[in-house]
Parts: structure tokens; sequence; C-alpha cells
């Protein structure tokens, strides 16, 4: 850290008591430091505000506050990006009351709802917006919040800053509620205080070494607890200096967000997994050219599952531009913790591990030195948060080569949710090994080398088979297989009302993808690379419009939002295909040829039919020399197709048979060979001797 930026450290936390004392402390020590800079476009300063400018508007607009609501009302705050959402945010403090972070209601049928119900689920007394967005407000406020009266962020008169009084607030006074993004549930208003903000935020400036001396850009949605906390809070407690780009500008030209960073010589930035996948397939050689991202020290990528192949793709194509490899931070957090639990180092870079992906389905956690899949790691494990990876079912330890669930225990963990003391005590509190205040975070994860490694949600994670799998990994190979299935725009999950799970994989096309006329053998490519490489039979594959995946605002998947909508038949269908009724599969398996021992042509077209009916595909769509760990057969169907061969031949196969003869073709002339030759054969095979 620069000797002459006083910056104030998780030791200081005696310095400021709460929110409010902290921008006063700042407004004191850096008056006339700009603080937040709004790049409107993307790249020209459009509004401005110093530390003091900040605190002056905020004890005005309190005043004002002060005299429509009482002390602990809730306040919504439906504004965009921008200066005015963070004198908001400050004013309602300032005024003793509980800020709720949200966003405007643009789309009735997107927004109106959801923030419908954050007004009610918090009891809100007052919203804030903005001048710009005022009209839709009102309307909303009309249809949806009749009473709720509504103030004008930027109309405050400055004068009346002289009547504010500083409210008398409690050790455990609540800032704010950031409401859950709900991408596995109904939202939620995390409570979050003073206290637990000043810790965590004190940890990040820790953990990342920031002081006055670095240069934040941030494009992430305030309303977000990413947004919010990291792009707002942590450089406002550092001293820093800070520019906003608004999130539409970012995610339709990544480049612009790079652009920036480059342009002002911006030290800290991040977001989600996904941005950074934008910014490699979307940025283009003569763009990387223009840029110098050497004083880039701190790209945080954090919020949701985090891909190593994304971060070695990044690394890649940024190199020549000056990216230092250590320069991605891989890191977990989530609203229940503000925002951090664990991070890479500053001098540090990110690690990754290979892993037997067939013990990791089963929960244990072993290193290969090849061929395993590869997980990366969201940082080292901090002294200021106490984790610990719990059995879910259990409630107990696991041992250190097993994946468990994250538990949390630190002053960052909040209270509770919002008005919801049932749903609260099944998630904050919890005893382990006799301490309570754990927090069961719902993610599933390991520890190695004293590093978390994040696995995904134990609410989303599909058992197939006695496997377990990781929907994001499922959608991640099935991007890969044709430029016009979305990236970052499919859902896997899981039904389980019948008597076997049956996996849904659900995408969106691009606007080219939604006009082609070969959605049905698209549809069978994604079936077969999903069997292949995960070993999984989909019951059904549902290719969406452009665009109308449901996600969170801050852009998660919300897959049991998805799930929902499958069953209500809700989702814009372009294409789609269901795997046939038990009942409808066993009729047509009774007209399948007739199965001839000894007649290689007789077997080879019984098992075309069976993977036909199995598959619920035409038998004229099958070739004798496909493969079948390509044909959309799981693991679970091999056996079965075994089986019933051997039934049939009336003779015993062995049961990876199929795998040792890969094609239809070659499976068909092994079965047909006399007995004694054949079982010649599979000893070879068990012996290694072909």
């Amino acid at each position: 850290m620069s000797p002459d930026s006083p910056t104030l450290l998780p030791s200081d936390s005696g310095a400021a008591n709460d929110w409010i004392d902290l921008l006063q402390m700042q407004a004191r020590c850096r008056g006339e430091q700009i603080c937040f800079s709004l790049l409107a476009d993307g790249s020209t300063v459009s509004q401005q505000i110093s530390f003091a400018e900040l605190d002056l508007r905020a004890r005005a607009l309190a005043v004002s506050l002060s005299r429509q609501v009482e002390a602990g009302d809730r306040v919504m705050l439906l504004m965009p990006n921008g200066i005015d959402y963070i004198v908001g945010f400050f004013a309602t403090l300032y005024a003793g009351l509980i800020a709720v972070t949200a966003y405007p209601p643009q789309h009735k049928k997107r927004d109106w709802g959801r923030i419908s119900g954050m007004v009610q689920d918090c009891d809100a007394r007052l919203v804030l917006c903005s001048a710009a967005q005022h009209d839709k407000v009102a309307q909303w406020l009309q249809a949806e919040a009749a009473g709720c009266p509504l103030q004008v962020v930027g109309t405050e008169l400055l004068a009346e800053a002289q009547h504010w009084q500083k409210p008398v607030l409690a050790d455990n006074a609540l800032a704010y509620l950031q409401y859950s993004s709900g991408s596995t549930g109904a939202p939620k208003g995390v409570m979050l205080s003073h206290a637990n903000l000043l810790h965590n935020v004190a940890t990040i400036v820790q953990e990342y070494q920031m002081d006055s001396a670095d240069r934040f850009v941030s494009w992430l949605p305030m309303y977000h607890d990413m947004g919010f906390v990291g792009g707002v809070l942590a450089p406002l407690f550092a001293g820093a200096q800070t520019w906003l780009i608004p999130p539409p500008v970012a995610l339709q030209t990544p480049f612009l967000w790079l652009k920036a960073i480059s342009d002002l010589a911006a030290t800290v930035s991040g977001g989600p997994n996904f941005i950074f996948e934008h910014c490699v397939a979307r940025i283009s050689e003569a763009q990387k050219a223009e840029l110098d991202l050497s004083r880039w020290r701190c790209a945080v990528n954090g919020a949701e599952p985090i891909h190593a192949q994304t971060l070695a793709q990044f690394n890649q194509a940024f190199a020549r531009a000056g990216l230092d490899e250590k320069t991605l931070k891989p890191s977990y957090g989530m609203a229940e913790t503000c925002l951090f639990v664990s991070a890479v180092a500053a001098d540090e870079g990110y690690r990754t591990v290979q892993l037997d992906d067939a013990l990791l389905g089963q929960g244990r956690v072993v290193e290969v030195a090849e061929g395993g899949v590869q997980q990366a790691s969201s940082g080292r494990l901090n002294a200021r948060l106490q984790v610990q990876i719990v059995g879910p079912d259990t409630g107990v330890p696991v041992a250190a080569d097993q994946v468990g669930e994250i538990w949390i225990r630190s002053a960052s963990v909040a209270a509770g949710y919002w008005n919801k003391p049932e749903i609260s005590a099944q998630t904050f509190n919890q005893t382990l090994n006799g301490e309570p205040g754990y927090l069961r975070t719902g993610d599933l994860g390991f520890v190695l080398d004293n590093q978390l490694y994040v696995c995904g949600r134990r609410k989303e994670m599909l058992i197939v088979n006695g496997r377990n799998h990781y929907p994001q990994d499922i959608e991640a190979t099935v991007q890969t297989l044709d430029a016009d299935l979305s990236d970052h725009g499919a859902a896997v999950f899981e039904l389980t009302e019948g008597r076997e799970p049956a996996v849904v994989l659900v995408q969106e096309l691009s606007r080219r993808g939604s006009r082609r006329d070969d959605l049905d053998t698209l549809i069978t490519g994604i079936r077969q690379v999903v069997a292949q490489v995960h070993e999984i039979s989909l019951a059904a594959v549902v290719l969406i419009a452009p665009v109308s995946l449901a996600k969170t605002t801050s852009g998660k998947i919300q897959r049991l939002r998805c799930r929902e909508q499958y069953q209500a038949g809700e989702l814009r269908v372009v294409a789609q295909w269901q795997q046939a009724a038990e009942s409808v599969q066993v009729t047509t398996a009774e007209l399948l040829p007739a199965l001839v021992a000894g007649d290689a042509l007789a077997i080879e077209q019984w098992v075309l039919g069976w993977i036909a009916v199995r598959l619920d595909v035409s038998v004229e769509s099958l070739e004798p020399t496909l493969e079948l760990v390509a044909s959309g057969l799981d693991s679970v169907d091999a056996l079965t197709l075994t089986h019933e061969l051997a039934q049939g031949l009336n003779r015993e196969l062995l049961p990876d048979l199929i795998w040792d003869y890969p094609t239809v073709h070659q499976l068909a002339a092994h079965l047909a060979q006399p007995i004694t030759e054949a079982v010649e054969s599979d000893a070879a095979l068990l012996e290694g001797e072909i």
C-alpha cells in the first residue's frame, strides 16, 4: 500500500462504528477527491461526485426522508446504476432507515411482479427514484403499490444539510436488505447490518490489498451484492476512485469495459464468469491491439460457477494486451455474507486441480495426473471467516477428501432473512462441533491445500445413476456443439415426479438459429454429446427463443424457475424433443426385428431398432457405423442393452461389452461369432492382449 494513502484497515474497525461515520471520515480526509464518476456511454464522464459532495447530498436528502417516514422504515431504491443511487443509499442510512436495493420497473411482465413482491415483503414505506425514471416508477406505484410515497433523488435542497442530526443506531442496526437473486428459489431479503458490512468490506480490502491509490471500474448492477458491496462500498472504504459503466453498455459491448480499464489505468474490476467469456468471444484482434491491461492487477471473477477453461482462454486472449497471468482472481461469496468468503490473494495467481471425474461424481476428491476434470480454486481461506465442509444430510464435518456443503461462521454473516423466521432458522445460526452461528450456504465444495473449490448449488445438483452432476458442466458441454446455441443460455434440471429422475435441457437459440430448418438434427447432436461426455440420457431437449431463458436481474440462470415454466408449458418453444413414455417404448419394442443368433445383419438391425426405440428416433437416422458411446445412450442404457442382448441370444456377455466393440457393426459382428470364439475374444480383451 502507498505510505501516503491512509486507508481503513480491519485493525481500524474502531475508527468507524457505522457507514455514516465511515463516509464522514472520508469526507474529512479526502473532501474534494472525486470518488465516483459515471461513464454513461462507457467512455465519457457524464457525472461525478466528491467525497464531500456525497456526504453533503446524503445529509440534505436524509432531512427530507426523516420528515416522511419513521426510523427503521424500509426505503426502496428504484434507480439504474449511477451517482443518484449512491446518494439515495447513504441518505437512507443517514436518516436511520433501512435501504432496499432494487432497480426501476421497466417491463411489466419481467419486473413488476418481482419488485412488487419485494415491496410487500419488506413493507416499504418510501420509494426513491431518479428524475429520468420518475414516470415509469410512478406508473408502477399507481398500479402496484398505491399509497407508497415517491421521492426523486436530486431534488433535495442542499441548505437542508445543516439541519441533519446523526441518528442513534443500535449495535446490530440494519443498513440494508439485499434481496437474493432468486436463482434457486423465491427472493428473500438478507438483513445486512452496518457491522456485517464493515467487517466484510474490511476483509475485502485486506485480502486484495486495496488502498486509495487503486482505480476501480465497475459495470455490475448496484442492486446486486457484488455490484454494491464490491463496486461501491469497497472502494469507498479504501478511499479510492471508481468509474461506473451502465450494465447494458458493458454487456452489449464488452470491449468498452476493457477499453475503460485500459484508458483509465484501472487496477480493480471484475464480474461473473460469463463476462470474461463474452470478452473472449466478442472482442476482435484489432480491438485487442487498442488495449493496455498491464496496470489491471485484480480481475475478480465471482457471482457464479467459475470455469477453468474460461480463465485460461481469457489469459491467452489478452496476454498481448499486457494482462498479467496473476490478474485473474476467482472468488466465492454470497449475499448472506455481505459478499466475500474467499478469493485468490493479491500477489498470487489462481490454482486449478485435475480430479478423477467418476470419483468426484461420488463425492470424493482424488487428484489425477491427466484425463480428469479440471476445477478452478475460488481462492484461499481467510482467517476472518471460518469455513467448514459438512455432510449436507448429517450436519457433521466430512473427511478432507470429500465434497460437502460449505458452512461459514463470521461477523460478516447476516442475521437472517427479513420476516422469514422459519427459513432463517434452517439456514442461519447452525451449530457445528458445539459452536453456534454457522451459515448453511447450500453450495457444495471441498478444501484442498487451504484453497476452497466450489462445485455448485446443492439444490440444483443432479444425481443420475448414482453420480452427482453439476448442471453448469452439462450446459457448458452443450454450448460447445454449435454457434447457434447461445452462451450462458441453457438450464439443466431434474424432474423427479416419475419412477426414475428425468434430466431436461432447455437451451436458447441465437436469432439465426431460431430460423434454421435442421433443429431436429441439432437436438440429436445435443443428446449425443451429453451422453458421450456425461453419460446422461436426456429425457427432453427444448430449444427456446432468443433471450427468453429465465435469469435473475444480475444474469444468473434460474434453473428452478425454468423447471416451473417447463412444467407449466410457459417456455417460448422453437423446437423440442421428449422421450416417449415407458408404455409406448414397450409397445414399440415388441415390433423390433427378430434377434437371430449367428446372423450379424439381423443382430445389427435389432440393435439399431433397440437404440431407435430407446432414444425415440427413427431407425433410418441411425447408421451401423454409429459409435454407441456417441448415440445418446447413457451408462444405464448400455447395461440394459447388454442385458437384453444376453437374454435374446441366450448367452453370457461382459457388462462393458459395448465399450469394447464401439460401433453397432463391430458389436454385431462380434456377437455373430460362435460362442467359443466370442468367449476367447472376450477373454483376450480382459487380459489386455488386444
